[in-house]
């Protein structure tokens, strides 16, 4: 229970269905002395502690806040730092719902007896004799199955999702008529532990990370120097200080950690028309019976469906090759392999560099 409206009304909704259960709000993230920004007080302080309390005791449950800032720092804040270090693009969301909401939570309420997990996301379960399935929600623009892709079938399966037939609005208005107190709160924003400074929450563990480095072109010429990786990401188009390129625009092709070198090139450059995932995750083994699936490729939250096919590699690796190049694939983000239908995840991974794609050709 986070005491926003979605995991407040999600409760309710259970326990009057007969769910026994208990309230657990997550402590996660302490930002040290100084004053509270409000994106920290909204989901990580007291006004969202009292507001779970004040459901809960709508609900008639009891609540309880369970101090996990140490799963929290190693699982999500010491992997952001490192991924942007390394000259990914990190996904804290999608590591905090696989190891910390879903893992380290998930293990406490089993130890407290506990066999189910209500959660407002917005996705829907459905559990049969094959396993646990993964589905779309009703509400397309609120839908959140990209970001629980990454679950294996396991933890899906102890999942409740009562929100998964709701849009947004109904979920508001039933905030309302419950009378919870937070039926206007807004919604919680990505990136919990940073307000907009990203940079500075690195720099301010890692100085090195500024450390200056070669802006080199494609075909290896060396333009003008930047000022540390985690200030460039693939795709990105501004700030790039480099001289004599001749017309723009320009685009961060990609970074590469050992030549501290920052690549880039023209939008053409960045299309890719495949994929290598690390860290797959088959949820619907069968899809890949034949030992390849069709279906559709999303490669970042809110990113459009493109239909692509899949394929099992070696050393727990997702081939994902898509019909035609896509624009911007950014290394360290989550690829979410649906069905042809859009409806259902059928597996994921994590994206890799071009590196490894061609080492594994290799």
């Amino acid at each position: 229970m986070s005491g926003g409206v979605d995991s407040s009304v999600a409760t309710l909704l259970a326990v009057r269905a007969g769910v026994r259960a208990v309230g657990i709000t997550m402590r996660l993230w302490s930002p040290g002395d100084g004053e509270l920004s409000a994106k920290v007080r909204q989901c990580c302080g007291p006004t969202a502690y009292e507001d779970a309390r004040r459901a809960a005791a709508r609900a008639g449950i009891a609540h309880h806040v369970v101090n996990f800032e140490a799963a929290f720092e190693a699982a999500v804040v010491d992997y952001f730092v490192a991924e942007y270090r390394s000259g990914r693009t990190p996904n804290p969301c999608v590591a905090c719902n696989n190891l910390v909401k879903f893992g380290a939570l998930l293990q406490f309420a089993r130890a407290l007896g506990a066999t189910t997990m209500i959660t407002g996301h917005y996705v829907r379960i459905r559990v049969d004799d094959d396993g646990a399935h993964l589905l779309r929600a009703v509400d397309r623009t609120k839908d959140q199955s990209y970001m629980l892709a990454g679950l294996r079938r396991d933890q899906l399966a102890s999942i409740v999702a009562p929100l998964g037939t709701y849009t947004k609005e109904e979920t508001r208005s039933l905030a309302a008529r419950m009378e919870l107190g937070v039926a206007d709160k807004p919604d919680s924003m990505d990136l919990c532990f940073v307000d907009s400074d990203y940079r500075g929450f690195i720099l301010r563990r890692h100085p090195d990370a500024a450390a200056p480095g070669p802006i080199l072109t494609t075909d290896g010429q060396v333009v003008g120097t930047h000022d540390g990786l985690i200030n460039y990401t693939v795709g990105q188009r501004k700030g790039i200080p480099a001289a004599g390129l001749g017309d723009g625009p320009w685009y961060v092709v990609r970074t590469q950690r050992e030549q501290n070198a920052v690549v880039i090139g023209r939008r053409d450059d960045l299309a890719r028309s495949s994929v290598l995932c690390s860290a797959a995750n088959v949820i619907d083994a069968r899809a890949f019976a034949s030992g390849a699936a069709r279906g559709l490729a999303v490669c970042r939250y809110r990113a459009a469906p493109v239909p692509a096919t899949a394929r099992l590699a070696s050393g727990g690796r997702l081939f994902v090759q898509f019909d035609q190049p896509v624009s911007v694939v950014s290394p360290g983000q989550l690829l979410a392999f649906y069905d042809n239908d859009d409806r259902e995840v059928l597996a994921s991974g994590i994206i890799e560099p071009d590196e490894a794609m061609a080492a594994a050709a290799g």
